[in-house]
């Protein structure tokens, strides 16, 4: 999880980057590009998402706090 995880934001910042270069030589090209960092983008915020509601279970299976 967390290689996939490093994996997206490296796709976000690469992506990004060639997107804007794209722009100045070819416009379809850098389209499909920002459609990729933008799909990378949400992937990493629902796997976030996924691993906050995980913790949360966690700690709501583990609260020792009425003992």
């Amino acid at each position: 999880m967390e290689k996939l995880k490093l994996l997206l934001v490296f796709i976000a910042i690469i992506g990004q980057l060639v997107g804007i270069v794209l722009l100045f030589i070819n416009i379809k090209i850098a389209i499909i590009v920002y459609i990729v960092y933008a799909l990378s983008i949400f992937i990493m915020f629902f796997l976030l998402m996924l691993e906050k509601r995980k913790e949360k279970k966690e700690d709501e299976e583990n609260d020792y706090r009425d003992y």
